[in-house]
């Protein structure tokens, strides 16, 4: 196994378990200390990630294929570029540099952890395709071009559904529903 694909440590694994509650936590404080300002720039950053996260569920076919067409032809993990951008969005909304600091540092080291165990996975299940496919596609910076050999697949919307990418959207666009309500319709401050 080479030194790039080496499986994540274990001291990350209770807190990746524990994602969608301190998600919930975070987003609970969000609305607390969120800014009186507009959110549409933070709905931009995120809805950037999201789309981002809907071109990537429409190529991904977890545990049968290497996903290798549409963004996977430029970068190995779109889906965690896309979430990144999603929570940079609600990050920003705080108007605040060190939430916004923390969530990068946090998250960087949450992707990062993840991201090497998935690829340990990838290369006992996919082998020798997957590692010609991480020697020639960066792991977080695109590519200027497509993979030579990428796959000309569409989008497909059955997978978007079969990677329930819809119900990330539904839960984001109620986040920020919830938020715009607190910012127009709650004024207090911290």
């Amino acid at each position: 196994m080479s030194e790039d694909l080496q499986p994540a440590r274990h001291w990350w694994k209770p807190i990746e378990q524990a994602r969608v509650v301190l998600g919930l936590v975070a987003f609970a404080l969000l609305v607390v200390v969120i800014d009186q300002g507009p959110i549409w720039p933070s709905v931009l950053v995120s809805g950037v990630g999201e789309a981002l996260q809907w071109w990537s569920a429409g190529h991904l076919r977890k545990n049968v294929a290497l996903a290798a067409s549409g963004p996977y032809a430029l970068v190995r993990n779109p889906m965690y570029i896309g979430r990144f951008l999603v929570g940079l969005g609600f990050a920003l909304s705080t108007r605040f540099w060190p939430v916004t600091l923390v969530y990068v540092l946090a998250f960087a080291a949450y992707a990062h952890a993840r991201v090497l165990r998935e690829e340990g996975r990838l290369q006992r299940v996919i082998g020798e395709p997957y590692l010609h496919y991480s020697r020639e596609v960066p792991r977080w910076l695109p590519r200027l071009t497509p993979w030579s050999q990428s796959e000309p697949h569409r989008i497909s919307w059955q997978l978007v559904r079969t990677n329930h990418q819809h119900r990330v959207t539904v839960a984001l666009a109620l986040a920020y529903v919830i938020l715009w309500g607190r910012v127009t319709f709650i004024h207090w401050r911290l």
